[in-house]
Parts: structure tokens; sequence; C-alpha cells
């Protein structure tokens, strides 16, 4: 029976792929792993609250299970000790005892701890930003119901008006969190997935290759189903984010967030550029797809005159508004030479706005070169910026 088990266990290490961990630096690289090449969004002053070592990017390839491929972990401990084979029903990491007043009030302050906090301002260029998650946890399934409800919250606030939505809830139910209590295998279980104890007895059932998958990659002992959270918000104005995962009633048993890569996306109406010029407070940035030709500050397509139409026509409808022009480029080429092609095709938009009728005075152009790339794409980068201002 041990060489049996012990090929079973050798068999399922052939078999089955491993979650992979790589540390964080610094929070900027959550923003690139979480938003990716999104369009349509401009993310600005991420920050991380708590140790480092408390989040991790992650890559994983499973056969069995429908998971995600890549993305970041958030933990109230570790985030290596997420890593199967899952032989631990109670993996703890003490790391502090830091809590949040967010998240307390959603916990209805039963007491938060070893709080893991990610926060960044979003402008989008739609009325719809959502992302996908997974919420894990030690605490299932014999802590469901104990007041230990270990909690995830993902807060978006208004700066204009400072109100703020938790949209870290079950198909926008807001009586339904993302907690233990709330999902579990007694309440909306069809959003809950046991993680079974890599032992012997597991193994020795070898038509469930689903079950023993899971228990080899991932140390928690319950997972939510991917869930998707929506957020509606008004174009151009600045949102504050704040994704937070916390115990709750004491500091044991570790839970997690998956934060799926390339998710966040501004996917939902563009507002018409009349309606953003009217609508903003003090400066608009956009980035618009005015296209140029390679190594070039002549622009490529008709769309691209089309847009700049447009653009003069909400000018002349809003004559106290000011621009600057921003000019950019790919990496291609020296930096030297860069930076005068992007000045280049600031001044090439600026001209035509001219000659169509806009006055000089209103308009400041600039170049930055290949300083501040939008995509892994060439033709992407090879852009301007034109911010609004009033």
């Amino acid at each position: 029976m041990k060489k049996i088990t012990y090929l079973l266990l050798i068999l399922s290490q052939c078999m089955f792929s491993q979650l992979i961990l790589k540390k964080v630096v610094n929070a900027q690289e959550l923003v690139s792993n979480l938003a990716g090449n999104a369009k349509n969004v401009r993310i600005t002053n991420p920050k991380i609250t708590q140790q480092k070592q408390t989040f991790a990017t992650f890559n994983t390839n499973l056969k069995y299970n429908n998971f995600m491929d890549s993305g970041i972990i958030m933990s109230t401990g570790l985030a290596k000790d997420a890593k199967g084979p899952n032989k631990q029903q109670n993996k703890t990491s003490h790391i502090n005892f830091i809590s949040d007043e967010d998240i307390n009030i959603i916990a209805k302050r039963k007491g938060c701890y070893d709080t893991s906090l990610f926060e960044f301002d979003l402008i989008s260029e739609t009325d719809q930003i959502q992302f996908n998650y997974v919420f894990a946890s030690e605490e299932y399934p014999e802590y469901v119901n104990k007041n230990v409800n270990d909690i995830f919250i993902f807060l978006v606030t208004n700066t204009q008006t400072g109100t703020s939505e938790n949209i870290a809830i079950l198909n926008g139910d807001k009586n339904t969190p993302i907690t233990v209590d709330h999902i579990n295998p007694s309440k909306n279980s069809n959003y809950y997935i046991p993680n079974a104890q890599f032992n012997k007895e597991l193994l020795k059932n070898t038509e469930n290759l689903q079950q023993i998958e899971l228990a080899y990659t991932f140390q928690y002992d319950g997972f939510t189903t991917k869930l998707t959270a929506t957020a509606k918000v008004k174009p151009y104005v600045t949102y504050h984010f704040k994704l937070g995962i916390s115990d709750v009633g004491d500091h044991n048993f570790d839970s997690a967030i998956f934060l799926e890569a390339n998710s966040l996306r501004s996917n939902g109406k563009k507002p018409e550029l009349k309606e953003a010029l009217t609508n903003f407070k003090d400066e608009l940035s956009l980035d618009f797809d005015i296209n140029f030709e390679n190594n070039s500050a002549n622009l490529k397509d008709n769309n691209s005159y089309l847009l700049l139409d447009n653009i003069i026509k909400a000018l002349i409808n809003n004559p106290t508004i000011f621009l600057k022009i921003i000019g950019h480029t790919d990496k291609n080429g020296t930096e030297s030479n860069n930076l005068k092609l992007s000045l280049k095709r600031a001044k090439s938009v600026s001209n035509y706005l001219t000659k169509h009728g806009i006055n000089p005075n209103r308009i400041i152009v600039e170049g930055l070169g290949d300083k501040q790339l939008k995509s892994n794409l060439n033709s992407e980068n090879r852009r301007v910026e034109i911010i609004f201002k009033h």
C-alpha cells in the first residue's frame, strides 16, 4: 500500500501544474498585472498598506479545474502560503494587527486584523469598471457562522462627492458581501468550491482528478467560484479604489483574494466629447486614438482627422477651455530623436486645430518622447494626449 501511495504521489506531481508565486516589488507592479494594457482608463497613485510578503503575483495552468491562469494574491497572512498541497486545515501567519475602518464597518465591527490593502486612483473614459476575482479561506468549512467572518471589500469612492460603494458583493446584492458566512457549503453554495485535504485517501480516488489537482495546487480549504465586481462610474471623474482583505473576529486562519490578471476593464459606454467637456471639474486628460505613421508626425488615417474635427467642434462650443497637447513615441529610435518627434506630433495636432478656428493662445504643446509608454504595441505608443483645463 505504501508503494502504491508513493507512486500516486509521484504521478500527481507529474500530472498537475504547480502554483508559481513571485514576490511583489511595489504597488505599480500590481497595477500593471491587474490592468495590463487596459484601454479607456488612467491609473495613478497606487500604494500598498501591509508588508509586501502578503502580496504576490501568481501563475498556474490547471488542467481539470476552471481557474485563473495568472494574477495577484492578497492575503491576511504570507502570500507564499497559498501554495499547496493542502495538508493543513489551519494555516495561519500572524503578520500584524492592522485594522481598517471601512472593513470594520462592513464586518459590523466584529474586529478586523491582519488587513492587507491595495489602493489607487482611477479615471475611466466609460461609465463602467469591472474585474474578476476569487475569494479563498482556511476558515472553510468549520468556522462558518462562528463569528470569525473573514471578508474582502472593494470600495469605490467618487472623489468629487465623497460617496463610496463596496462592489465586492455577490450578484450586485449589497446585503451579500464576499465573506465566509455569505458564501459557503450551506449558503449560496453554488458559488462555493470545497478543497479537500491532500492525503492518502484522496490519492486513492484516481477518478476524481479535478479534486486531486485542486488539493495539490492550493492550500486554502475552500474557494468561491470566479466572481466579477462591477462599478458604475461617471466618466472622466477621479475615483479612489480600495481593495482590502482582513481576518475578522480573530487573527487566526488565513484568507486570500486572487485577482485575475488583465481583468480590470473600462467596458461601459463612452459619453460624447461635448458632454465630457461640459461635465469635468478642473482638469481632464484624454488619450485619443490619434494615430501617426511610423517615425513621422503625419497623421495616419481618416479616423484621426474625424476625432480632431470633433475636438474642434467641442472647443468652439466651450470657449473658456484651454488645452495642452502632449506628444508620445514608441521605443524605436534614440532618446533625443524621440523627444523631437513627440514634440513634432504635438505641434502637428496643434496646427490642425489652429487652422480650423481654434485660437493658438488656448494651446500649449509638449513632447515626452518614449517616457510614458501606453502599451506593448508600438502603434499604440505613437500618440498624443490632450489635457483640457478651465
